[in-house]
């Protein structure tokens, strides 16, 4: 067991100093001025020189998305459950949760602000509306899969309606609730800062906002890898749920 995690773990240490030893040699070989693209060394000076405002805006970011991500989650499950049960609330209410996913987030970000105000209540506001559709797409597309031959034993033995969701539905949704759970991080993650640009929230979107404007190019950078590695993060640790919660399909 512990040696395909040492393997993965090695494998993607190797990927990484690949990419930092083709991003030294992009700019050797074509002399990028350093504030276009700054050098690794210049890039992890500022990492270690930021450190703790880099951590804090982070942990904000992250808090944000995390929340804003397990509030979509919930809703998108009480939807998905109600609408699979039934069919006349499902064309009801369909055209609500189609228009919710087609608002422009932009343009609902500011009208989200004057109601809630600047801080983190507008980024878990944001994030549930970016994050909401993919997972209630796949929830609705899990709970509809089920096999054949199993619905119908559930039938002929009598089951409720409440116990074939129980026994059936929810473990055939399971597969289908964490690809939405993997598109659904980025997405709120994403969200997160795009509230920040427009807020002014101490998060990771408002560091980039500022290191651009004052020509902090390390800085900036610093932060666009820290986004990109939590982002990386949140893919991991969902295919790492996946792989324990749902081991007994191997």
């Amino acid at each position: 067991m512990k040696r395909p995690i040492m393997r993965r773990v090695l494998l993607r240490a190797l990927v990484a100093a690949a990419l930092v030893a083709l991003w030294q040699g992009a700019i050797v070989a074509w002399e990028i001025p350093p504030y276009l693209v700054p050098a690794p060394g210049s890039v992890a000076a500022a990492f270690g020189q930021h450190a703790r405002l880099l951590g804090a805006r982070a942990g904000f970011t992250l808090g944000s998305a995390a929340l804003g991500l397990l509030i979509s989650l919930g809703f998108a499950c009480a939807l998905s459950v109600a609408f699979t049960n039934s069919r006349v609330l499902a064309r009801a209410t369909m055209p609500l949760v189609v228009a919710f996913r087609s608002a422009p987030v932009v343009a609902v970000a500011p009208l989200v602000m004057l109601a809630v105000g600047r801080g983190i209540g507008t980024s878990i506001v944001v994030v549930v509306i970016v994050s909401f559709f993919p997972l209630y797409v796949n929830l609705m597309r899990g709970l509809a899969a089920p096999d054949r031959s199993a619905m119908e034993l559930m039938r002929v033995t009598g089951a409720s309606r409440w116990q074939v969701l129980r026994y059936v539905r929810i473990p055939y949704a399971m597969p289908y609730l964490f690809t939405g759970l993997r598109v659904a991080g980025g997405s709120a993650i994403l969200g997160a800062m795009l509230s920040e640009w427009l807020t002014g929230a101490p998060g990771l979107g408002m560091t980039i906002l500022q290191s651009g404007d004052m020509r902090e190019i390390e800085t900036l950078w610093a932060a666009v890898i820290l986004t990109v590695g939590m982002a990386l993060g949140v893919f991991w640790a969902t295919s790492a749920g996946e792989r324990a919660v749902l081991a007994w399909r191997v």
